[in-house]
């Protein structure tokens, strides 16, 4: 029989931490804690296969960290490396994993003090999560459900000028579907739920100046207080989604963002019977309105079946300008924005500055990826839990593909989403690129052509687990 178990463990850092990840912001330190982050882990277990998905409410983890965070659950539990997932949250409202490096700052700026023991807290996190989640493993029936949620827009408008923008674009490409998991003990009293929605977490942007897990920690509250149990949040395919309102300072809509969607998840989450059954019509009993009664009979339990596939794709990269050019601009943006004299400047300046440097970075990163050679591996990974397969990748996927491939799919529900163990920037359709805006331009450094072998590679790779 299906085994599960759920832990968790907070990790939220301390106020006075560099706060840096958008470049308009004109503040440096997080100033207070709107919502507390946590690593939440859900182990499954049947016939000898045993599975870890962590998610962590960060923006995301380079790749090798993630590699080692596995290594460290893998060590401490016994399994399989390759089983384990270590999924962001992706909210926008953490700190920066690499502060001290990117987005145009230095080690020496205010808050970056605090980051290395934060690092080490979400490490241990993390590693007690997945540990508390093996140790509770216990007996339990699962079903999956899709959903819908009205709560995501296409993110890509086009200005008047014609710039692409990121900005709710009415009647542009979105995916308003819910993947939905329910998990019950033998007595009926649900241990855990799997929510998997693809819209970015920023509600809270350049104007909000507190830690917090934004939207998905109101929608993982909300679902245990509705549903019960411990709630798994799984970001989907969120790279050219929104939700309707967003970009705000103000908590309050993150949080009414998080319940709404919590409200359609939770909806569909308590209609689920993970234990089987069939009804008849038992007898009438006499009151003021003869009142008819139905037997219920529980049947057996089928067997759920727990697998993991994976598969590594070649997927092309676009050409830079010379990396010698692009680390002058970088270096050149850098040096004026920590030369700003922050006693004197105004907020406008200095957020003027540091967006400047935010994008050299960011495109110097993408450069010395795909410098060298003409494709990145990527690995895709499926993980089938009875009759629903969970597709992933240290990619932020568009709307587009994920529907393509979860159309291809012969499962009951099939999920799919990035932002899993590591990240690895856009990957953009091919007219993505024609169009032009940041998901092309300075956020990728694959080719037009990376998001098409991509999709073969996945569509095939969920193939693969059914046959299996």
């Amino acid at each position: 029989m299906l085994r599960v178990g759920t832990g968790r463990e907070e990790f939220t850092p301390p106020v006075g931490i560099a706060h840096t990840l958008w470049g308009a912001r004109t503040h440096e330190v997080a100033d207070r804690i709107h919502l507390p982050l946590f690593a939440t882990a859900l182990c499954l277990e049947s016939d000898g296969q045993t599975v870890m998905i962590v998610d962590v409410d960060v923006t995301g983890f380079p790749t090798p960290v993630a590699d080692e965070f596995r290594a460290e659950i893998a060590s401490a539990t016994g399994i399989t490396p390759t089983h384990i997932s270590i999924a962001a949250t992706h909210t926008h409202s953490a700190p920066v994993w690499n502060a001290e490096t990117s987005n145009g700052a230095s080690a020496d700026l205010p808050g970056m003090h605090l980051m290395p023991a934060y690092r080490n807290r979400v490490r241990d996190a993390v590693r007690e999560a997945a540990i508390k989640a093996h140790s509770a493993l216990r007996p339990a029936r699962m079903a999956a459900a899709y959903g819908k949620s009205e709560v995501t827009m296409h993110r890509r408008y086009r200005t008047a000028e014609g710039r692409v923008v990121v900005s709710k674009n009415e009647g542009g490409e979105r995916d308003t579907t819910l993947s939905l998991v329910r998990f019950d003990d033998l007595d009926g009293e649900t241990i855990a739920s799997i929510v998997g929605y693809g819209t970015h977490p920023i509600v809270l942007a350049h104007q909000n100046s507190s830690i917090s897990s934004d939207f998905p920690g109101v929608l993982k509250h909300s679902i245990e207080s509705l549903v019960g149990g411990t709630c798994i949040f799984l970001q989907g395919c969120a790279g050219d989604q929104i939700p309707y309102d967003a970009l705000t300072g103000d908590v309050r809509v993150a949080e009414k963002i998080g319940r709404r969607l919590a409200a359609d998840a939770a909806s569909t989450l308590l209609a689920l019977e993970p234990a089987p059954y069939e009804e008849s019509f038992s007898h009438v009993v006499e009151s003021g309105a003869p009142l008819g009664l139905w037997n219920r009979t529980y049947l057996p339990d089928s067997p759920v079946r727990v697998a993991v596939r994976a598969v590594t794709v070649a997927l092309p990269v676009r050409a830079f300008e010379p990396i010698e050019s692009l680390e002058r601009k970088a270096a050149q943006t850098r040096s004026e924005f920590l030369g700003l004299d922050r006693g004197t400047s105004t907020p406008e300046h200095f957020a003027d500055l540091h967006f400047r440097a935010r994008r050299a970075d960011m495109l110097l990163g993408m450069a010395k990826r795909a410098q060298g050679t003409v494709s990145v591996p990527i690995e895709i990974r499926a993980i089938r839990i009875g009759d629903a397969v969970f597709v992933t990748a240290p990619m932020e996927l568009f709307a587009a593909t994920g529907k393509a491939i979860r159309q291809a799919s012969s499962f009951a529900v099939t999920f799919v989403g990035g932002y899993t163990n590591g990240t690895e920037g856009y990957l953009p359709l091919r007219e993505t690129f024609d169009e032009g805006g940041y998901e092309a331009e300075l956020a990728s450094y694959v080719s037009p052509k990376a998001e098409a072998v991509f999709r073969d590679a996945a569509c095939a790779l969920v193939l693969d687990i059914n046959r299996s």
